[in-house]
């Protein structure tokens, strides 16, 4: 409930016992029995209506003071508002060698949003290749429904150019479709293989007309997005970690609808006057499953080179001067100002103490780390709740 209901409560309130009052005390009437007779008491109704306000508010929320640092200590993830979080997605390499691994935690920025550049960052370590998704097929019969992907190089080169041993997959698209091709990869999968193509994108043949066919195991292909350093955001240790899997899912399940393709090294044991004359490969994934059979995935539905990306970054707060004159302090970026970002957490807090003492760490005060039973040197107290 808005603080604006309680005041208006409080102040009809109070001019109701007004006119009851005036009418047991008529020589009072002129100045409490209609409203506007005398704009000072008007002022002195609408000063005590605005404290009253706020003590009822205060005592309706029944003191969370309590009952958020509980949960500040116990599942402080239930305390942080969700960030946004989007999908990115890289374009592959145009030279051919060695792929680039874009680290997890790499900044990345927006398009302006109202005049505001909003920083985001990437939630998965990415191997980005000089190779490309040209075609997808898919057929159905009633024993196994096949997938096939056909992936080229984007430069002059060879695929014995490339260090591959993994590939990344992300379901996109139309979530029936998505979610039904991550099912039939992690749940219904019988075979992996992999054909070799030449630069007319058509099987590489050997002296004997057969195509150059390899083979790895179903267990190549894995889940992503449970690892600790595959998070979406960051979570206390002492939670548990299914709670974490819970909120991220519901807040942006295409996070989790990612595929490994290991094994990918096995195409390296191929001679190399044939790797040289290679200009890509199909993955062709054999499925089970009569829930399949009426997929039509196309291009769009699977992609390379994708993480999520989050609106949380590391920054420093304005400075604050402790001069013991209030009780709270209201935290603002430094660089993005008043209104511009909010607080997720606040990680570290440190003082410069008067008379070049040095500095003084601080320690959320619902924790256990400023008792004095526990090892931990010049750290205060500090209690923090989120601005009004």
């Amino acid at each position: 409930m808005s603080f604006n209901h309680y005041y208006q409560e409080e102040l009809m309130a109070l001019r109701q016992s007004g006119r009851q009052f005036s009418d047991r005390n008529p020589a009072l009437a002129s100045f409490l029995g209609q409203a506007g007779q005398d704009p000072d008491v008007e002022r002195l109704l609408e000063g005590f209506a605005f404290l009253t306000g706020r003590l009822r508010q205060k005592l309706d929320d029944d003191l969370p003071e309590l009952t958020h640092s509980l949960m500040q200590l116990l599942w402080p993830n239930y305390m942080r508002p969700m960030p946004a979080v989007s999908m990115l997605q890289f374009d592959p390499l145009m030279a051919v060698g060695p792929g680039i691994r874009v680290e997890r935690d790499t900044p990345v920025e927006s398009e302006p949003v109202k005049g505001q550049v909003c920083q985001f960052r990437t939630c998965f370590p990415t191997d980005i290749l000089p190779l490309k998704l040209a075609n997808v097929s898919y057929s159905a019969s009633a024993e196994a429904t096949t997938l096939t992907l056909s992936l080229e190089m984007t430069g002059d080169g060879h695929l014995g150019a490339l260090e591959l041993n993994r590939l990344r997959l992300h379901f996109a698209g139309d979530r029936a479709i998505s979610q039904a091709l991550y099912l039939g990869l992690m749940r219904k999968l019988k075979s992996v293989k992999i054909l070799l193509l030449d630069e007319q994108g058509k099987p590489l043949l050997d002296g004997d007309g057969k195509s150059y066919e390899l083979s790895i195991s179903v267990d190549q292909v894995q889940p992503v997005g449970f690892a600790e350093d595959e998070s979406l955001i960051p979570y206390p240790l002492n939670t548990f970690r299914g709670y974490r899997y819970l909120q991220e899912y519901f807040c942006f399940p295409e996070k989790f609808l990612f595929s490994d393709i290991g094994g990918l090294q096995i195409i390296a044991s191929v001679s190399e006057d044939v790797l040289k004359v290679a200009r890509g490969f199909q993955l062709i994934f054999e499925v089970h499953g009569e829930d399949m059979l009426h997929l039509r995935p196309k291009v769009e539905h699977i992609k390379l080179y994708c993480t999520p990306v989050v609106n949380l970054f590391k920054q420093d707060a304005l400075p604050i001067l402790a001069d013991a004159r209030q009780d709270e302090y209201l935290l603002i970026p430094a660089h993005y100002g008043h209104g511009k970002c909010g607080v997720y957490s606040v990680d570290t807090v440190t003082g410069w103490q008067p008379g070049g003492r040095g500095y003084q760490n601080y320690v959320p005060f619902e924790s256990f780390e400023h008792d004095p039973a526990v090892d931990v040197q010049s750290n205060a107290p500090l209690l923090q709740r989120a601005s009004s």
